[in-house]
């Protein structure tokens, strides 16, 4: 049960909670409701979302309830509860730290020396594919007239301005490990 002792959440159990704040959602839902808003700066598993929901529900921050279907399993509905309001709502209040970057790229060309410089070389390509088609993606929405809220289209943009700078990044990065290493340009 939710006491003063045990506020705190994790960015994941803030962002279902703010999730659930829309009403009444799945599991499926809040999968489907994170990749399409929110993908691109917060996209947990689908089974750690799973993992979480039944957590939220002991801690008293969410309710669930089954829903027989026809030809499908039960299905389980979670709705946000006033503890897991107030939890969320210090979460949003608390200032954020910088966290430190976690990006297995930069680990691996850390040890570049380790690697042949064409897998590497492939890996920052793999990157400048991964960051070009997240520019498309940002892009589309950002164009899309769907009355999005100011909040929205500051995270929009805030991916579309990483997504260039990884781009950017990528495409230096490849041209100096070419050099450097003297690897014949492609």
């Amino acid at each position: 049960m939710a006491d003063g002792k045990n506020w705190a959440i994790t960015a994941t159990e803030a962002a279902l909670l703010g999730l659930l704040t829309r009403g009444e959602m799945s599991g499926y839902d809040i999968q489907h409701a994170a990749e399409t808003s929110g993908g691109f700066f917060w996209a947990p598993a689908k089974s750690r979302i799973y993992a979480v929901l039944p957590q939220l529900v002991t801690r008293g921050f969410a309710t669930s309830r089954s829903v027989t279907q026809e030809s499908r399993p039960t299905k389980q509905l979670y709705r946000i509860t006033r503890a897991g309001r107030d939890a969320l709502q210090r979460w949003l209040e608390e200032p954020p730290s910088m966290e430190p970057e976690r990006a297995p790229l930069l680990l691996k060309i850390y040890f570049g020396e380790l690697l042949e410089p064409a897998i590497l070389i492939s890996h920052v390509r793999k990157l400048k594919a991964e960051a070009d088609a997240l520019v498309e993606r940002l892009s589309a929405l950002e164009q899309a007239p769907s009355g999005a809220s100011l909040f929205g289209d500051l995270t929009i943009r805030h991916g579309l301005e990483w997504a260039h700078a990884m781009s950017r990044w990528a495409e230096s990065a490849e041209r100096e490990i070419e050099a450097r290493l003297a690897v014949p340009a492609r």
